[in-house]
């Protein structure tokens, strides 16, 4: 179930420097409020060409000079926009995901971390995205298309692989709560 489904609309701030930190946060606020098993994602990615000071980090949707949130395209040209002014070949995306889970019966909480790399596409997507606007410019292959091009069928196969270790301790911990 999403939190759309429990009719919870609420968002929860991400106020901490970590992915981890956000990650267990939103599962204990959204835990919480919804009374059930809850499971949270946060992001950080870095890459390969962009200057230490200039990494988003934790900030993937509020990259900018003002960290206000940007909506699926302007995260896209702010992109194009850093692609001119980096044009080294072989970029890469290095994610880190903070997936954390809560029990609101018994307080008990958990996280893992799962790093995924990707690639730089040459073309950007024309697809429009619906809330991951990163995947226009991305592919799991090095001169690969982009995520967006992708059918479900491979999509899903293609996270199923890089969750593994993350399935792996939240089925244990589920077991275990």
């Amino acid at each position: 179930m999403s939190l759309l489904d429990l009719g919870i609309a609420e968002k929860v701030d991400e106020i901490f420097e970590t992915n981890s930190e956000n990650a267990i946060h939103k599962a204990i606020a959204y835990g919480k409020m919804s009374g059930r098993i809850t499971l949270a994602i946060d992001e950080a990615v870095t890459t390969n060409f962009l200057p230490e000071n200039e990494q988003p980090g934790v900030y993937v949707r509020r990259f900018g000079g003002n960290k206000k949130e940007l909506t699926d395209r302007e995260v896209v040209d702010v992109w194009k926009k850093l692609y001119v002014q980096y044009p080294q070949k072989n970029k890469k995306f290095i994610w880190n995901f903070a997936a954390a889970f809560f029990n609101p019966e018994n307080l008990s909480k958990g996280s893992c971390l799962v790093n995924q790399s990707s690639y730089a596409v040459e073309k950007f997507s024309k697809r429009k995205t619906t809330g991951y606007p990163m995947s226009a410019i991305m592919s799991p292959v090095k001169g690969g298309k982009s995520y967006l091009e992708f059918d479900e069928k491979k999509l899903w196969a293609i996270e199923q692989e890089n969750f593994k270790g993350f399935l792996d301790v939240f089925d244990s911990w589920l077991r275990d709560n």
